[in-house]
């Protein structure tokens, strides 16, 4: 294990502790202890809720820099239980200055997410998705950073009287247009769905060219709701991110479980799919081929095992759960089998699941498609997974293989994936499927999802 890796763990643990304390006792500022490297977030301010955080939120300040009213609204949110990475914006823009060498560009999105695993990490609660909010040129920057986001990393971007352009150094990591005059940058979104819903609101002392702006993309994005308020910018920030918090903490998924639902009119082949996803959440390959597989006409579950497992869960709290989602939507899709999904850390967790299931579950299962397998099993999401290191789990899901019928398996692998299992299992009798690349099978996951639908035909 590298050295810069002990220390940064050890830095990890130090944070937890210092605000850990403090959200016993204050909600005064804190700041990271030396050593832990928060990437291109320069001198955050950390501000911690009594007990365990029911979110983070990433406030961003105007022009002027981190001031009293910005140390107000953090204050607020903390009231609500919501953590505060209070970030001074003349500070954070030479931050983006700063991206890996290797990058012509900055990807701010990745530092939030990794800081936001980071503060919730170790908590009974459950991993919520950050927030981004701002005002002024804090809010233009946070509304530029729904041009970056993936799918399932940010719960919603919060701004009031966010500004046209921006004064950025380094360009962001995006295929979103952007036109650079008088050295500040107006972005664009990119092409297709918004990843996060973006809540605008607009007081008098807004400009015309960001409400001209705001307009522009709300036209072609529905996700953008535009709201107007007669307070100060201030205040209209505050009100606006207190109706999105109501609103999420109103919101509950299907089954009160973190799964997303792909219904299809018709399902094809009396048969529906549950996607385990890897340990980063739905997104990319789990999303991907749940997609492909709703375009053939098969309805997806999937299931966010960074959410369903930041906390550790019994194997039969897990099989438990995995039997309600399947007798629910057999019941509401109508469908007789199950197409069983898993994807690296979803892909480990799902043998041991299956044989906890009742029979009749089993039964309806007529193919597990097990996608870069691996020999350990973790029953929780670990921070230090993150940072390079292993978790030092016993469970080997190639021995849960042993109790789930061979001629229901399908093991993909990636040709170039070191730490995968599946190839040492060829002498079982399983469907094995071995493919170019690494673990992540190149991107191309549209052939991935059609090896799974090949195999799912000859098992019917």
């Amino acid at each position: 294990m590298r050295t810069g890796k002990i220390k940064t763990a050890l830095a990890l643990c130090a944070l937890m502790a210092a605000t850990g304390a403090a959200a016993q006792s204050t909600t005064d500022i804190q700041v990271p202890p030396a050593g832990f490297d928060t990437g291109m977030i320069a001198d955050p301010q950390i501000y911690r809720p009594m007990g365990q955080p029911r979110g983070v939120v990433f406030l961003i300040s105007d022009a002027q820099g981190w001031g009293a009213a910005d140390e107000a609204e953090a204050k607020a949110l903390t009231g609500r239980g919501m953590a505060v990475v209070g970030l001074d914006l003349p500070s954070y823009l030479k931050g983006l200055e700063k991206h890996p060498d290797d990058d012509t560009c900055a990807y701010a999105i990745a530092d939030i997410e990794e800081l936001s695993k980071r503060l919730q990490a170790g908590g009974e609660g459950d991993y919520h998705l950050p927030l981004i909010a701002g005002r002024g040129d804090g809010g233009g920057l946070a509304l530029a950073f729904a041009a970056q986001t993936p799918a399932s990393t940010i719960e919603a971007t919060v701004v009031a009287d966010p500004s046209a352009a921006i004064a950025l150094a380094a360009p962001l990591c995006t295929d979103a247009p952007h036109e650079t005059t008088g050295g500040r940058t107006t972005y664009g979104l990119t092409a297709g769905e918004l990843n996060d819903p973006v809540d605008v609101v607009f007081t008098p002392a807004a400009t015309q060219e960001a409400q001209d702006h705001v307009a522009a993309l709300a036209k072609d994005y529905p996700d953008i709701t535009v709201t107007s308020s007669t307070d100060a910018p201030a205040d209209a920030l505050t009100a606006a991110l207190s109706a999105r918090l109501d609103a999420i903490e109103k919101a509950e998924g299907p089954l009160n479980l973190p799964i997303t639902e792909m219904a299809v009119p018709k399902p094809a082949q009396d048969t529906m799919a549950i996607i385990y996803s890897g340990d980063g959440g739905w997104r990319d390959i789990d999303r991907e081929v749940g997609a492909t597989l709703q375009k053939a006409g098969v309805p997806v579950i999937g299931v966010d095992s960074l959410r369903y497992f930041w906390n550790a869960r019994k194997p039969q709290d897990t099989a438990d759960d995995l039997s309600r989602i399947i007798r629910h939507y057999q019941t509401e899709w109508g469908v007789k089998h199950v197409l069983l999904i898993g994807y690296s850390f979803g892909a480990d967790i799902l043998p041991v699941s299956y044989s906890l299931l009742p029979a009749r579950d089993q039964a309806a299962v007529s193919q597990m498609t097990l996608m870069a397998l691996s020999h350990e099993r973790d029953d929780a999401i670990h921070v230090t997974g993150w940072l390079g290191m292993s978790s030092g789990s016993a469970n080997d899901p190639t021995k849960d293989l042993q109790k789930v019928p061979a001629k229901i398996v399908q093991c993909i692998y990636g040709a170039g994936d070191d730490d995968d299992a599946c190839h040492e299992l060829t002498d079982r009798g399983y469907e094995m499927v071995g493919l170019t690349g690494g673990h992540h099978f190149d991107g191309d996951y549209q052939a991935l999802a059609g090896h799974i639908l090949a195999g799912l035909k000859t098992r019917l």
